[in-house]
């Protein structure tokens, strides 16, 4: 039976049970009070209920379709949470297009990252809002499936970003007791249920360590990366500086005697001063090497590296590949 019809019916049986009371008390020659009137809705009104109760009880629980979509809302964790069940299904809801949409700004714990069994550290991510909805409390960061590393499996943002601003998401984790290289992933949700990830193709962001007793530990240089500025922007004045910059990321604390070597086409190299790089932690520090070429000389390329040096003999032991870029301000010269 359908159930607004039930309704309808149980307002009809509530406005004849006052009316039959109301008949009662005029047949004996009296008029009904305001408290009798009273007595008697809530009578009827306690049948109502009650009859609703009975049916709500003995209706069956709806079964659902094999295919349907299922979201559930996230509650704040407890502090003691659950053992986590990975949430990577194909069942999670995709959001309205252009609503939430996300890129990793920055990280701390850059992959690789030497920690001791059971060592607590907090891995933090800058995540923009490039989307069209404005992110608020309600929203979580939720674990998506990989090593928890004694973490929760939701946590709430901090604050509120607007569309274009970034926020920054810090979680508290714990290295496993036993040796090994872990990962975890993580995605959002937004207070609707709606899950999404960063950048293009939506993915997860991770944390991923690498744990190793107190004996076995030796820290290094985990990446090395290049880009160039020039100065001026634009345009082909009498000189044109361009500096290389070189992005370097460490597992852990460390010391590193470096220099720059720069090299013409024709093979002529230029070592360039000697300097140290300093890590308190695991983590990213960027170094630079400035390079001004006048208007006059060739369009042949040329090429900067980054060589690690040995801090007792100052003798290069590694050179990173290369970083190549052309003039192109050639032969201007009158």
């Amino acid at each position: 039976m359908n159930p607004p019809e039930k309704g309808k019916n149980m307002n009809k049986n509530f406005l004849t049970a006052i009316f039959a009371f109301a008949l009662i008390l005029s047949a004996c020659g009296s008029s009904p009070s305001d408290e009798e009137l009273a007595k008697v809705a809530t009578s009827a009104a306690q049948t109502v209920e009650a009859r609703f109760t009975e049916e709500a009880e003995n209706a069956s629980t709806p079964i659902p379709e094999a295919n349907a979509t299922v979201a559930i809302e996230k509650t704040t964790s407890p502090a003691n949470p659950p053992t986590p069940i990975p949430t990577n299904t194909d069942t999670y809801l995709i959001a309205p297009e252009g609503c939430l949409v996300a890129n990793l700004v920055s990280e701390t714990i850059p992959d690789g990252t030497i920690f001791k069994p059971s060592d607590y550290f907090t891995k933090r991510w800058v995540i923009q809002n490039n989307g069209e909805c404005t992110w608020n409390q309600e929203y979580q960061l939720l674990y998506w499936g990989g090593d928890l590393m004694d973490g929760y499996t939701a946590y709430n943002f901090s604050d509120i970003a607007l569309p274009g601003e970034s926020i920054e998401i810090p979680i508290q984790l714990r290295a496993p007791d036993s040796p090994g290289v872990y990962t975890g992933f993580w995605k959002m949700q937004s207070r609707s249920g709606y899950i999404f990830g960063v950048g293009e193709y939506d993915a997860p962001i991770s944390v991923n360590i690498d744990v190793k007793n107190e004996d076995d530990i030796e820290y290094g240089i985990i990446s090395v990366d290049y880009y160039m500025t020039r100065d001026p922007e634009d345009g082909c004045p009498a000189n044109v500086e361009r500096t290389i910059h070189a992005i370097v990321t460490v597992n852990g604390p460390m010391e590193i005697r470096y220099r720059f070597y720069q090299r013409e086409s024709d093979g002529g190299i230029v070592k360039q001063k000697k300097q140290w790089l300093r890590f308190t932690e695991a983590g990213t520090l960027e170094v630079s090497n400035a390079w001004k070429l006048n208007k006059c000389v060739n369009a042949k390329p040329r090429y900067v590296s980054l060589v690690i040096l040995d801090p007792k003999t100052d003798q290069p032991i590694y050179q990173y590949p290369e970083f190549m870029f052309i003039n192109d301000c050639p032969d201007m010269c009158p």
